[in-house]
């Protein structure tokens, strides 16, 4: 059964819990990339899902950051 969450801050991205593996995933949906990270019930679902976009932003900044200094 899908249960997909949004947050207001960031309307591009959808995010779901998901059970594989043996464990409880988040994952997050958007801009053409799927990301996923165990969940671990001590966290707080928001943090968690807004930890796993910022991660992913910033990765992707370092990366275009060092492509533009090859230049």
């Amino acid at each position: 059964m899908p249960n997909p969450f949004s947050l207001y801050w960031n309307k591009d991205w959808t995010f779901q819990l998901v059970h594989m593996e043996g464990g409880i995933y988040i994952e997050a949906k958007g801009l053409g990339i799927l990301i996923r990270k165990p969940y671990f019930p001590t966290e707080n679902l928001l943090n968690a899902a807004d930890n796993l976009v910022y991660v992913e932003d910033k990765n992707r900044k370092s990366l275009l950051r060092h492509w533009k200094s090859k230049k």
